[in-house]
C-alpha cells in the first residue's frame, strides 16, 4: 500500500505545470504526490476544518493555482488519499478458521494490525468516516471500499457459524459485519484515549479480539 504519511520533497515553488490528471506525465505525477502526502500529513496533525489550500501547496513546493490543475478542492485530495488506504492487509487474519483457541490467537493478532493501521493513518479513516456519516459526496462509497475485505469477511464467518447451529438465526450475517467492522474501526480510532482513560494495550486487544471472536463464531 503506497504511504502518504509523509511529505516528500518538493520542486520549485511557482514552477508551471501541465493540465491533466494521473495522465501528467511523470512530472504532474509527483506533484499530485507531493499534495497527496501533504495533505495526509495535515489530517494526521490537526482537523480537516482547519486545513487551508494555501498551507497545502505551500507544503508541496507550488504556488496555489496549481493546486486547481490536480484537485477541485480538498475533499477530492483526501478522496484520492482514501484510495489508496484501506484494511485489507487485515484480511489475512480473518482467512484461517476461528473456531477454538487458535481463532482467537488469529482475532488478537487481527485488532494488534488494526490499532497499528488506524494509528499510522487515522486521519484519514477519521475524516472519510465523518464525511460518510453526512453522506457528503463519494465518502459513503470511499468507506465501503476501505472496508470491504473486513466485513465481508466477517459476514462469511457468521453463516459458517449459523450454519452449525452456534450463532442465531435471527442476526443478519451482513450487518454484523458491519458491526465487527465498527468495533475494530471504535478500537484504533479511540485508541490514545482509552490507553489515557486507564485502559492497557493488554486489556483493549484482549477485550476487543474475545469481542470480535464471540460475535463471529458464536463461541465463548
Amino acid at each position: 500500500m503506497p504511504s502518504t504519511a509523509h511529505a516528500r520533497a518538493a520542486g520549485p515553488a511557482g514552477e508551471p505545470e501541465t493540465k491533466g490528471s494521473p495522465n501528467h506525465g511523470p512530472k504532474g505525477a509527483r506533484t499530485r504526490r507531493r499534495i497527496m502526502d501533504a495533505t495526509a500529513k495535515m489530517l494526521a496533525e490537526r482537523p480537516f476544518a482547519d486545513i487551508r489550500i494555501t498551507e497545502i501547496a505551500r507544503a508541496a513546493g507550488i504556488v496555489q493555482p496549481n493546486f486547481y490543475t490536480y484537485f477541485a478542492n480538498i475533499e477530492e485530495v483526501i478522496l484520492a488519499v482514501a484510495g489508496e488506504v484501506s484494511v485489507d492487509s487485515l484480511g489475512v487474519y480473518l482467512e484461517p478458521d476461528w473456531d477454538g483457541e487458535e481463532g482467537l490467537v488469529h482475532a488478537r493478532q487481527l485488532v494488534e494490525a488494526a490499532i497499528q493501521l488506524w494509528l499510522q493513518h487515522r486521519g484519514v479513516f477519521s475524516i472519510v468516516g465523518v464525511l460518510a456519516d453526512k453522506r457528503h459526496g463519494e465518502f459513503a462509497a470511499a468507506r465501503v471500499r476501505q472496508m470491504r475485505v473486513i466485513y465481508k469477511s466477517f459476514e462469511a464467518k457468521v453463516r459458517q457459524a449459523q450454519a452449525a447451529g452456534r450463532v442465531h438465526a435471527a442476526l443478519t450475517p451482513r450487518l454484523v459485519g458491519y458491526e465487527c467492522v465498527s468495533i475494530i474501526a471504535s478500537a484504533g480510532q479511540k485508541y490514545e484515549l482509552l490507553i489515557a482513560s486507564g485502559f492497557t494495550h493488554e486489556q483493549l486487544v484482549e477485550t476487543t479480539a474475545r469481542l470480535l471472536h464471540s460475535v463471529a463464531t458464536g463461541r465463548a
